[in-house]
């Protein structure tokens, strides 16, 4: 069986082209890491039709993913005329860990330019709030 599950961060904007047949693919590479700083892995990805779309809406450099798909070889002949070969994995599913830029949360946490207000609450508001999430029904 030919499976893969990979969890790391995109190391740049992905890059998706649309075919004259309407197919959409998307290229990005993730950098997984192991078990000390230099064992990180870079994994090439690609992602077609609806799942391309998606990453191209949702993912950017530094983006948390987690890819499920299978091993795939790619090979070609470069320019120089030796044969180049590569590894990727074919997405079957890309999960978005954070779909929110950094910045994006930043700016909503300020409020016409200013920071946005922090609600206190007092100790009896707090004990009255956890009571009403444990009658919660799910």
């Amino acid at each position: 069986m030919n499976s893969i599950n990979i969890s790391g961060r995109l190391t740049k904007d992905p890059e998706c082209r649309e075919f004259e047949d309407g197919k959409v693919v998307c290229d990005f590479t993730v950098a997984v890491n192991g078990y000390k700083k230099d064992d990180t892995v870079f994994v090439k990805v690609k992602a077609w039709g609806n799942r391309a779309k998606s990453c191209s809406k949702f993912c950017k450099k530094g983006s948390l993913v987690n890819v499920t798909g299978s091993l795939r070889p790619n090979s070609w002949k470069a320019k120089d005329g030796s044969m180049r070969r590569e590894m990727f994995v074919l997405a079957s599913d890309v999960e978005f860990v954070n779909t929110k830029p950094e910045e994006e949360s930043a700016k909503k946490e300020k409020v016409n330019g200013n920071p946005a207000p922090s609600i206190e609450y007092s100790e009896e508001e707090k004990v009255e709030l956890e009571d009403q999430l444990e009658t919660v029904p799910f």
